[in-house]
């Protein structure tokens, strides 16, 4: 792996401003997941490029080309943890997104995103981390 997986998030998210989607499936695994927040009304999981397209495409046709602002990274293991700001707003239907989302991302060891799982609440996002064996430090609170 080349680059670290936070660096990877980091160009991901300033390729991903910029309209660079292409760049950031290249950084994804074939069969990577993209796992919508349990609390959205029509929570998915979608598996592949081709899924994962299509739902940026159904957000993309309600309001525009959406915006990351980072605002907290935090690495553990092969995952980044990030808790950024989305907005958008649409062309067509003037539907306004902004909020808070926390998004984790998994890597393999080949430095490839291997999943992207999304919530809205920091603390479920870090209970869902693989735990540390036992004696080491417990995880950071979240503020």
């Amino acid at each position: 792996m080349s680059e670290s997986p936070i660096e990877l998030v980091r160009r991901g998210y300033d390729a991903w401003n910029s309209g660079d989607r292409r760049w950031v499936l290249d950084h994804m695994t074939e069969d990577a997941e993209w796992v919508q927040p349990h609390a959205d009304p029509d929570a998915r999981t979608y598996v592949g490029h081709d899924a994962i397209l299509e739902f940026w495409e159904q957000w993309r046709a309600a309001v525009g080309q959406l915006r990351f602002e980072p605002l907290e990274i935090d690495v553990e293991g092969d995952d980044v943890v990030v808790r950024t700001r989305r907005t958008g707003r649409g062309t067509h239907s003037g539907l306004e997104v902004a909020d808070e989302v926390i998004q984790v991302f998994s890597f393999d060891s080949d430095g490839k995103c291997r999943r992207i799982r999304e919530f809205y609440d920091r603390n479920e996002a870090i209970a869902s981390l693989p735990r540390r064996g036992a004696g080491d430090e417990e995880w950071p609170s979240p503020s």
